[in-house]
């Protein structure tokens, strides 16, 4: 993936971001930590029932997750367009193909079958079932996977909208070459110029995703399940985040303007989100429904806009071990951290103690496992790399260096 494995020396080179001045390396890190916060905060909520319940719950944690729901997988999408804007300049179609199948797939399907089968199998063995029953078939839900899953599918389908868009451009003509040129730096001109406001960008973003949304729905198939319970809905309502990174790696004053949303609006907008989310599937009237579904992704664009580029900006000197630690393990700490939120959410289940006192046990304990397992067993291995992070190479800094010929 590339918003989780680029290195740090990608992340920061010029140009990859534009002129936004976007810390990608370090926003994808917090968005990546986020999570564990996200699914902890689950096991205390009290609208509902997550995979573990706890009896202690409080409001506090419906908050925290509405927060944060609102921002992150949506700032994943934007940071994975912007970065695979760039991979698209520096491979040539068949290598990114095969380096995306590597990074996203080879994840995918490992921790899919290890797990999230081994997850399966513990809230079976948690709920008194068989759990060899709970694998059986290879039937373990694909959860917070589904981000890898869907990204996947976007990563081929442009690759292939690339690959078809060079080939015509390679049979074009001169002069019609030339004219694509000219039309080019027209639509360059024209991104430059505006537009000025995040506001602009963030009602273009919302509109354009509706009208994706009620297109796939017209379809009669959006709610559909294909392979991993994937739908054409679903699809389509993150897909907008991603394309938007796409475009606005070119776009760099749009970018800007989108980045600039003020951050007091943050809450306003999660809360703007959350009540769309919630309204749109339960209001009588269709249009009421519409409108509810249309305040939901303005808010998600609102909360992006002011929660990106605030992660973005933010800067707090030189960076320690720790830092460095949290950036090259943040793909590591994506995809481990749900079992280990699960599993030691379980082990803490029949003790009685507040939900203020488990939560943060749960977070760091999540945390610092998941640090463990990058540092000793994942980046040590070239299998493991391989299976958990979608790259063989060693990290840069941890390959061995070689002395020239007659030095000492």
């Amino acid at each position: 993936m590339d918003v989780s494995t680029a290195s740090t020396r990608e992340a920061h080179r010029p140009g990859i971001a534009g002129a936004a001045d976007l810390d990608l390396d370090r926003t994808r890190a917090t968005l990546m930590v986020l999570g564990i916060a996200l699914h902890t905060a689950d096991v205390f909520i009290t609208s509902g029932d997550w995979l573990v319940a706890d009896s202690h719950r409080s409001a506090f944690f419906d908050a925290l997750v509405a927060l944060i729901h609102s921002f992150r997988v949506p700032g994943f999408f934007l940071l994975s367009g912007l970065l695979f804007a760039g991979s698209l300049r520096r491979h040539a179609t068949p290598d990114l193909l095969v380096r995306q199948l590597l990074r996203l797939g080879v994840p995918l399907l490992s921790c899919w079958l290890l797990l999230n089968g081994a997850q399966q199998a513990l809230l079976a063995w948690q709920r008194g079932a068989d759990p060899w029953a709970a694998l059986d078939g290879l039937s373990a839900p694909v959860f917070h996977l589904w981000f890898l899953r869907d990204l996947l599918v976007l990563n081929l389908l442009v690759l292939a909208a690339w690959a078809i868009a060079q080939g015509r451009h390679r049979r074009a003509t001169r002069t019609a070459a030339r004219g694509a040129g000219r039309f080019a730096a027209w639509l360059s001109r024209a991104g430059d110029a505006g537009p000025a406001h995040w506001l602009s960008v963030a009602l273009a973003g919302a509109l354009l995703g509706h009208a994706l949304i009620l297109a796939v729905r017209l379809t009669g198939i959006a709610y559909e399940a294909g392979p991993g319970d994937l739908t054409l809905f679903n699809l389509a309502f993150y897909a907008p985040l991603f394309l938007a990174g796409l475009a606005l790696w070119h776009r760099p004053a749009w970018l800007r303007a989108w980045l600039s949303t003020p951050l007091w609006l943050l809450p306003v907008a999660a809360f703007a989100a959350n009540w769309g989310d919630a309204a749109s599937a339960t209001l009588p009237h269709p249009l009421a429904r519409e409108a509810a579904l249309a305040v939901e992704l303005l808010g998600i664009w609102i909360a992006t806009g002011a929660a990106v580029g605030a992660l973005g900006r933010w800067r707090t000197g030189p960076r320690g071990g720790l830092g460095r630690l949290l950036s090259e393990a943040s793909y590591t700490i994506f995809l481990v951290h749900h079992l280990l939120v699960v599993a030691l959410a379980l082990l803490l289940l029949p003790l009685d103690w507040p939900a203020a006192v488990k939560f943060p046990i749960i977070a760091l304990a999540t945390l610092a496992l998941s640090l463990a397992i990058h540092r000793w067993l994942v980046r040590p291995f070239a299998l493991m790399r391989l299976l958990f992070n979608g790259r063989t190479p060693a990290p840069q800094g941890e390959r061995p260096v070689t002395p020239a010929p007659g030095r000492a």
